[in-house]
Order: C-alpha cells, then structure tokens, then sequence
C-alpha cells in the first residue's frame, strides 16, 4: 500500500528565496534552477485560466484571470496563489480538469508525470 504524498507549504524563511527563483525564471512550466528548500532541480510552475479578459500591467501582457500553482516534485514544497493574472506567454503543457484541482498540487503533478 502506498502513503499518501504529503505536500507543505512554504514557510516565512523559505518564502522569500522561493519567490526569488521563481520570480527569475518567468517564461514555462519548469525550472532548471534548484528548489531553494531541497536544492533539487525539479521545480515546476502551471496556471489555470479562468477567464481571457486580456490586460497589460506595465508594459506585460496577460491573458486574463487565473489561479497558479508552483512546486517542487521531489520535496513536495508549494505555494499557491488562488487569485491573480495568467501571464500572456502561458500555454498549458498537460491538461488538469478543475474538477479535480486542490489547494496543493497534487492533481497537476499526476498530469505532468502523465504527459511524461
């Protein structure tokens, strides 16, 4: 029988180098920098858009309102920002049905690792 995969999310001493690597690297669902909580480099990114009223905030486009998820598949850390804008550039690699999304990310790692 396997456990159930356990998903944390950062803490306020982790946040800050969290957003640091993932505000660097801003164009795909996966980074190669290394997770700044488990050094592994297995940190992905995936948006969910939830409506295509397309806006430009300071010069960048978006395509309209989301939510995003960001991880890291080996140690499992995570934020998730429930309410925000899905940038222009994203295109969705793997499909995840809403039905099924969480707070944590387990439903779209199960398709990254599907669409493998």
């Amino acid at each position: 029988m396997n456990e159930p995969t356990v998903w944390r999310e950062t803490d306020s001493e982790e946040h800050r180098a969290w957003r640091q690597v993932f505000n660097e690297v801003w164009t795909g669902p996966d980074l190669d920098s290394p997770c700044p909580v488990c050094g592994a480099r297995a940190l992905h990114r995936w948006y969910l858009l939830e409506d295509d009223e397309a806006k430009v905030f300071r010069g960048v486009p978006f395509s309209g309102r989301g939510r995003l998820w960001e991880w890291c598949s080996v140690c499992r850390t995570f934020e998730h920002y429930p309410d925000g804008h899905v940038p222009g550039w994203w295109t969705a690699p793997y499909d995840v049905p809403p039905g099924l999304l969480r707070y944590d990310p387990a439903p779209v790692e199960e398709a990254r690792l599907a669409a493998l």
